[in-house]
């Protein structure tokens, strides 16, 4: 397991947290409607070599400072600001037949949507601004992983946008929302706030994303709600219309998409349950979407922009298992989307993985699937194993990420070859509910069912990663007769025989067919130990697999 660090305490169960792009400040989203912001404390030093003769005195040291450090961190408070963002949703809004009809034909979970939006007023979703880069900047992207290179690394987090059960967004200025120590009471508007829209969505918001600034269409906020509508947000056009107010009343939870609220460019209704996780490709051109009625959306972003698009596209409230296969390839054509076969299964966390080359969905069964790139009808390969469904995943790299289960566990998986590398840290049973980078990737943190949001040094993954890039050099270039080629579906190929490999075809002449045995047995050895078998070597040393975890406590 990682080395866990002090959690965060809240005054309430978070549902989701968001660390800020380069400070050490960490928001989250709280089930009583509050947003928080908590300072990161106790963040992992960098390991520097020494000599051993001064392990003795360096014992001693450690000991002290351990016990400073873990009473300075009893009585430090890491709370910095708690404000009141979440409204109570109108009755009106949630028909329970409305909402019922949507979930016709779902034999698992059919008062999931239901649950969600008649509970009491939540801040689902928090998310701090993106930093302009050259590249894609996401949670799940290498770019993150060192903030200091990029032309200003101080730049990204100026806002803090938020998402509520009650179908309301709003954005905050981050330096007064981390500055400003008192609460305020409910209902009161807090200073911090620029800007909000109170009928973003007529049913609660279960997933906020924020598109790379490389998009097609810039910037925009996407939102996700529990009936399975999906709208793009200009927040500059928010910004200039913060003076008007804007009420909305109506009993159908549909009449927004009629004539859409004021900031939103785009809106989607092609799926029938509630969304669950977004991501985008490395060019911020296509947006991908996964949804609790076991499929997944793709859109392309070039349309957003496009003359002559519809601003909101709404399929037929129709079980996606009755759609015809007929009508997905003009929707791509026409409309810019698709959607992916049922899958009998809710998809429920997606990330992107061997160079954007493969998508990977963790669903409700615990089973990854995988897509591969421009094949979104259906999946190109599975690799189950969890116990229970995965509920978020987080990218270490192109080959491995962490699954957070409902079995409460933090998993570290490598794919294609596929393999459990082990376990990173427990929840105690809870189910992971959510998993994030901190700045520079120093740290990650988890949240579950309890008030804690708990922290994981997560700088042996980084040095990991180093370590592996200088193993995938050495494989490119290793000696003058081997040729290590890595494809995008994980697999090897040598080129050219090593020395050795030629010095031992001799004495395998004397028996052919064993001879032939033997020397795919050498080659299968020689792909296993290069490349992903190195990999899959490291990561086992570094996580500690079930069974040992169990002996080490005998």
């Amino acid at each position: 397991m990682a080395q866990p660090l002090k959690p965060i305490e809240c005054s309430a169960q978070p549902l989701s947290i968001s660390f800020h792009p380069f400070r050490d400040l960490v928001a989250a989203g709280l089930v009583d409607g509050t947003v928080e912001v908590h300072e990161l404390l106790g963040i992992p030093k960098s390991k520097t070599g020494g000599d051993d003769t001064m392990d003795d005195s360096s014992d001693d040291e450690d000991e002290d400072d351990e016990k400073l450090k873990t009473e300075s961190e009893d009585e430090a408070d890491t709370i910095l600001s708690s404000i009141y963002v979440a409204k109570a949703p109108p009755e009106s809004k949630l028909n329970p037949n409305m909402l019922t009809k949507i979930l016709d034909g779902q034999k698992d979970g059919q008062g999931a949507a239901i649950g969600k939006a008649t509970q009491g007023p939540s801040c689902r979703c928090v998310l701090f601004s993106r930093a302009p880069t050259t590249g894609v900047h996401t949670n799940n992207s290498k770019n993150d992983k060192d903030p200091s290179k990029e032309s200003n690394p101080q730049t990204g987090g100026e806002y803090l946008f938020t998402a509520c059960n009650g179908g309301s967004i709003r954005c905050l200025d981050s330096k007064l929302a981390c500055s400003i120590d008192a609460s305020g009471e409910e209902h009161e508007v807090h200073p911090s706030i620029l800007w909000s829209v109170e009928n973003a969505h007529s049913v609660g918001i279960n997933k906020l994303f924020q598109l790379p600034h490389s998009s097609p269409c810039g910037p925009l906020l996407v939102t996700g709600d529990d009936a399975g509508t999906i709208r793009l947000w200009d927040a500059k056009l928010l910004c200039e219309e913060q003076d008007q107010k804007q009420s909305r009343s109506g009993s159908n939870p549909f009449d927004n998409l009629m004539k859409l609220p004021r900031g939103c460019v785009m809106s989607w209704k092609v799926n029938h349950d509630y969304i669950t996780d977004f991501e985008v490709s490395n060019d911020g051109k296509i947006l991908f979407a996964t949804s609790a009625d076991g499929t997944l959306s793709v859109f392309d972003l070039k349309f957003v922009n496009k003359k002559g698009t519809t601003r909101s596209v709404v399929l037929p409230d129709v079980n996606p298992q009755q759609q015809q296969q007929s009508n997905k390839k003009p929707t791509w054509e026409t409309h810019g989307y698709t959607k992916s076969d049922n899958q009998e299964d809710e998809l429920l966390s997606v990330v992107l993985i061997k160079n954007s080359q493969k998508l990977l969905v963790g669903s409700h069964q615990g089973i990854l699937s995988i897509f591969s790139y421009n094949l979104w009808g259906d999946i190109t390969d599975r690799f189950p194993g969890h116990p229970q469904s995965i509920d978020a995943l987080l990218k270490i790299d192109e080959d491995t990420v962490l699954t957070g289960s409902s079995d409460g566990l933090v998993r570290a998986v490598q794919l294609m070859p596929n393999n459990f590398l082990g376990v990173l840290g427990a929840h105690d049973g809870f189910p992971v509910e959510g998993l994030a980078w901190s700045s520079g990737r120093k740290m990650l943190g988890s949240v579950s069912h309890d008030e804690y949001i708990r922290l994981w040094d997560g700088s042996f993954l980084n040095d990991d990663d180093d370590d592996d890039e200088d193993i995938g050099k050495s494989c490119e270039t290793d000696g003058k007769g081997m040729s290590l080629e890595i494809t995008s579906t994980g697999k090897q190929g040598v080129g050219v025989a090593t020395e050795a490999d030629r010095k031992n075809s001799d004495d395998e002449w004397e028996d052919m067919d064993e001879g032939d045995e033997d020397m795919d047995d050498d080659i299968d050895s020689d792909d296993s130990d290069d490349g992903a078998g190195n990999k899959s070597k490291k990561r086992e040393k570094i996580f500690k697999t079930a069974n040992e975890e169990f002996f080490s406590d005998l």
